[in-house]
């Protein structure tokens, strides 16, 4: 028995041309399926809006060098932030030479006071007293510094210490460390001081206070 050849297509592609004409309408009818699709239309911005939109439209052009602008801007504050830390390290790790520069006041005792003290350091001297005579010299002196600084100083030091006295000047501690050295020798030296010991404590005392001997 003799079969018929095959073609190998679908119903469909051998079906007849009307039949496919049918099936395209019947499909276009169908109210489920849409093959036209509206236009989309941008909606209408409000009128409040429009002089902000107008804005906008005219500095259009130069948005370039506005964005350039503000990265500009920003870069220039980002350096100052940097530049000022840096600053501020720099500043700290450098010694405040204003501080250096600070003048101290510098320690003289009075013509009044000191000559006071002189009157009463003669009294000692001229009872032969030269060991006290000094030594009054020396610790009203060391008290007068005491009060012109408000620091603690006390009477025993030596004349070394005097020498290092940081709020004296080099010429007090020369003149009071020269009387201390003189007080130290009747002290602990064993030796009584003599009148010319007493004139050269006195002379400096005298001339570092800027007073008539």
């Amino acid at each position: 028995m003799t079969t018929a050849p095959t073609t190998g297509l679908s119903p469909a592609a051998t079906a007849p041309a009307g039949d496919i004409a049918a099936a395209h309408a019947a499909m276009r009818a169908d109210p489920n399926l849409q093959f036209s699709m509206e236009q989309f239309a941008f909606p209408t911005p409000p009128e409040w809006l429009d002089p902000f939109l107008r804005f906008l439209s005219a500095i259009g052009p130069l948005m370039t060098y506005i964005f350039w602008g503000g990265v500009i801007l920003i870069t220039a504050f980002v350096l100052y932030i940097i530049g000022s830390d840096l600053l501020r390290r720099i500043a700290d790790r450098t010694p405040d030479s204003t501080k250096a520069a600070v003048a101290v006041p510098e320690y003289r005792p009075t013509a009044a006071r000191a000559r006071a003290l002189l009157e009463e350091a003669d009294r000692l001297a001229q009872q032969g007293k030269f060991n006290e005579a000094v030594r009054v010299l020396l610790h009203r002196s060391i008290e007068d510094i005491e009060r012109f600084f408000a620091v603690a100083i006390g009477p025993g030091l030596t004349s070394r210490e005097i020498a290092r006295l940081e709020p004296l000047s080099s010429e007090g501690r020369n003149v009071f460390s020269a009387i201390a050295e003189a007080v130290e020798t009747s002290l602990f030296g064993g030796r009584m001081l003599t009148n010319a010991d007493f004139v050269r404590a006195r002379t400096g005392y005298a001339t570092f206070a800027k007073v008539k001997a």
